[in-house]
C-alpha cells in the first residue's frame, strides 16, 4: 500500500500572516510582565519569547495563558483551504507550532482548514519547543517541512533528510523559498520527483 509523504506546516506566521494579532498577543505579554518589560524586551533581542520569558522564571503554561486570552480575529482562507485539499491528495498535513495545542486547534478553525488537517500539535505535546529535535520525531526522508524561520522550522528537518521550504524572506540554507504561503503548490510542482530530488541534493552536498 503506498504510503503517503508528510507536509508539515509551522502555524503562525506561515499558515497565516497577521501582524495585528502578532501585536496584540505582544502587547497582552508586556501588560502581564509591567515593569519587568524591558527586561523581556532586551533578552528577545537574542531569544524566542518562551526562551525570553523561562529565563525571567516564567513558565511556558503562563505564556499559553496569557496568550490564549487575546481574540483570534482571523477569517476562514478560501484560497489556503482549496490549496490544502489539492496537497492531500499526495501528502499527509501537520502542523507543528510553539503556542499550545488549543490555540492550534482554535487557529485552524478560524482559517477553516482544520478537518483537513491529519495532525496537530503545539509546544505542550513536548517537553521542550521548536527547535527541540523532540518536536520532529514524525519527520522522515523525503517529507516537506515549511516554516518562516529556518532556525526553529527547518534546520532539524534539513539535518533528517527532509525537503525545507521557508516562507517570506530568502535563504539559501533552506532548499526552497516562497513569499507567501500560497506559492507552495508551485514549488512543490517545480521540485518534480521528490526522490529524484533527494538523490541529487544528497550527490551535490555529501
Amino acid at each position: 500500500m503506498y504510503k503517503k509523504r508528510k507536509i508539515i506546516f509551522d502555524l503562525d506566521e506561515t499558515l497565516y500572516a497577521d501582524s495585528s494579532l502578532r501585536q496584540r498577543r505582544e502587547q497582552a505579554i508586556l501588560e502581564f510582565l509591567g515593569d519587568k518589560s524591558e527586561v523581556y524586551l532586551e533578552l528577545k533581542k537574542s531569544k524566542g519569547t518562551i526562551a525570553s520569558l523561562n529565563e525571567m522564571g516564567i513558565s511556558k503554561e503562563v505564556f499559553y495563558n496569557i496568550i490564549e486570552k487575546v481574540e483570534i480575529n482571523l477569517k476562514k482562507d478560501k484560497k489556503l483551504r482549496k490549496m490544502i485539499k489539492n496537497l492531500k491528495k499526495k501528502f499527509e498535513v501537520i502542523v507543528l507550532s510553539n503556542v499550545s495545542k488549543n490555540l492550534v486547534k482554535e487557529t485552524l478553525e478560524k482559517i477553516g482548514i482544520i478537518d483537513l488537517i491529519d495532525n496537530y500539535y503545539g509546544a505542550d505535546c513536548f517537553s521542550q519547543q521548536k527547535p527541540s529535535v523532540e518536536c520532529f520525531f514524525m519527520v522522515e526522508r523525503g517529507d516537506v517541512c515549511i516554516g518562516n524561520n529556518y532556525e526553529k522550522d527547518l534546520e532539524v528537518p534539513k539535518s533528517r533528510g527532509a525537503i525545507t521550504i521557508l516562507i517570506g524572506k530568502d535563504d539559501k540554507r533552506s532548499d526552497f523559498c516562497g513569499k507567501s504561503i500560497y506559492d507552495i503548490e508551485r514549488v512543490i510542482q517545480n521540485i518534480g520527483g521528490i526522490r529524484r530530488y533527494l538523490e541529487l541534493r544528497t550527490t551535490v552536498f555529501s
